[in-house]
C-alpha cells in the first residue's frame, strides 16, 4: 500500500513553515488517483498557505505500478542507493517478470514514466539516446546541453528534449522506425546486459553499445 508521513517544510519564498505530506511509497493499484498526480507533479507540489508560492519537492520514494509490474525507486538524495539495490535484488527473485529501476532525479523519473506510458522499452530508448548524446557532443558542444530527455506531448507524439541548466533549448522527433530496428537488433541480448542491473542510463547504454560493437 502507499505510505506517507507529514514533514515540516520551509517555504523557499517567504520562509514560513508548514506541514506537507511526503510519500515514502506509492502504489497506483491501491491508490489509482496517485497515478495521474505523480505524472502532473501534484503529488510532490508544495503550495505555501501564506504566500501562495509553489515548489516541486525532491526526495526519495518508491513508486510501484503494480498493474504493469513496474517498480522504480527515486534516489535523489543518494543516501539509500545501496540499501535499495539490495532490496530490489531480493524482490527480483520473487518477482522475476517485474521491471525494476533506480533513478537519480525527478526528471529521470518522469522520463521513465513517459517511456512506460508510450509502451516502449527504456533500454532501447537509452541506447538510441547514447548515439544522440555523442552527436550532440561532437556537433553542438557550444550549446551547453546537459540533459536529453524522452518526452511525449498531449497528442501522443514522441521526441527528445535538449536541456541546458534546467531550460529547454531544442527538441527532435523520436524516430520510431529506428527504435524498431535497434530493438530487433538488440532484443536477444538486452536481458543479458540488463540482468541484475537496476540503473538503466547513459552509462549503461554506452557500455552496452561498446560491447555490442
Amino acid at each position: 500500500m502507499s505510505q506517507s508521513s507529514m514533514s515540516e517544510i520551509t517555504c523557499p519564498a517567504c520562509g514560513s513553515k508548514h506541514e506537507f505530506k511526503v510519500w515514502d511509497s506509492i502504489n497506483t493499484k491501491q491508490d489509482p488517483e496517485l497515478k495521474e498526480a505523480v505524472r502532473t507533479g501534484d503529488a510532490f507540489r508544495y503550495t505555501c498557505p501564506d504566500c501562495g508560492a509553489t515548489a516541486l519537492l525532491n526526495y526519495n520514494f518508491l513508486y510501484h505500478q503494480m498493474e504493469d509490474k513496474y517498480m522504480v525507486f527515486v534516489s535523489v538524495e543518494g543516501d539509500a542507493w545501496n540499501q535499495m539495490m539490495s532490496i530490489l535484488s531480493a524482490r527480483q527473485k520473487d518477482l522475476p517478470d517485474y521491471t525494476m529501476r533506480i533513478i537519480r532525479s525527478y526528471n529521470d523519473f518522469r522520463e521513465k514514466l513517459m517511456i512506460l506510458d508510450a509502451g516502449l522499452d527504456d533500454r532501447v530508448v537509452e541506447i538510441i539516446k547514447s548515439s544522440v548524446w555523442h552527436n550532440v557532443e561532437e556537433t553542438y558542444a557550444d550549446k551547453g546541453i546537459d540533459e536529453i530527455l524522452f518526452a511525449m506531448n498531449d497528442d501522443g507524439e514522441h521526441g527528445f528534449l535538449f536541456r541546458s541548466k534546467d531550460k529547454m533549448i531544442a527538441s527532435m522527433e523520436f524516430d520510431m522506425d529506428l527504435y524498431k530496428v535497434v530493438k530487433n537488433a538488440a532484443e536477444s541480448r538486452l536481458d543479458f546486459y540488463s540482468r541484475g542491473i537496476f540503473v538503466i542510463d547513459r552509462a549503461w547504454a554506452d557500455r552496452v553499445v561498446g560491447e555490442m560493437g
